[in-house]
């Protein structure tokens, strides 16, 4: 599992991440949630190494990441999907999923089962990034993660700017990447509905702090809404 224990991380004179601690279950899918600003994109960046931590540890199936590069972290079985997408838009939508498979031996091509999760990559395939909507952009980011045959998936509010027909494909593709591929999946979200539905586990964050944690089933009764809510 990933463990994270006692991660802080400031900006300037700010303590933006305090003693932030939770684990993230083999083969689950766990929300983190919490209101704009309270530290969430930048715990992803530090677990990714693209942001170094203050203090604290981070560690992988017992291997401790927190003192190597994002591109190490990669090879250990990380993949990151940032929020706002940031694919390349002059590339094709082929050449944005090989991109995604550098750290490992050069593939042949794109894997049937990147097409199977977002059919409308094979149909677009030969379209430039740039050409594509939003939603297709997104579908297009998580595919280019899952070329490097994660074992951790990392994704940044990929509901943001989607339009809901497009929100339900990328729930019903992580849903499956869980329960049929055994993959490991930390999403951070803002829209309560989509986190909740898919939650095996959940951790709530507010000002830089861990204030909840629990089982996606019981985020209801937990009371999760009102935490998140602005």
């Amino acid at each position: 599992m990933l463990q994270v224990n006692a991660i802080n991380q400031f900006y300037g004179g700010s303590h933006i991440l305090r003693d932030v601690s939770f684990e993230v279950p083999h083969g689950k899918l766990t929300t983190l949630l919490g209101r704009n600003g309270v530290g969430k994109s930048t715990l992803l960046k530090c677990l990714m190494g693209v942001v170094p931590t203050r203090s604290g540890s981070i560690s992988w199936d017992g291997k401790a990441l927190e003192k190597k590069a994002p591109y190490e972290r990669v090879s250990a079985g990380l993949a990151y999907v940032p929020q706002g997408r940031e694919i390349f838009p002059r590339l094709t939508v082929e050449e944005n999923l090989l991109i995604g498979a550098a750290s490992r031996a050069r593939p042949s091509g794109v894997p049937d089962r990147i097409y199977q999760l977002f059919p409308v990559l094979r149909t677009m395939r030969q379209r430039r990034g740039g050409d594509l909507s939003g939603g297709q952009q997104q579908q297009l980011a998580i595919g280019r993660a899952l070329m490097s045959e994660p074992q951790l998936l990392i994704l940044d509010e990929p509901t943001e700017g989607i339009q809901p027909s497009i929100i339900q494909d990328i729930g019903r593709a992580l849903r499956l990447l869980v329960d049929e591929f055994g993959m490991t999946v930390l999403l951070v979200e803002q829209y309560y509905e989509f986190a909740r539905h898919l939650a095996d586990h959940y951790v709530v964050m507010s000002r830089g702090e861990v204030v909840a944690k629990g089982d996606g089933a019981t985020m209801e009764q937990d009371g999760v809404r009102a935490l998140i809510a602005v």
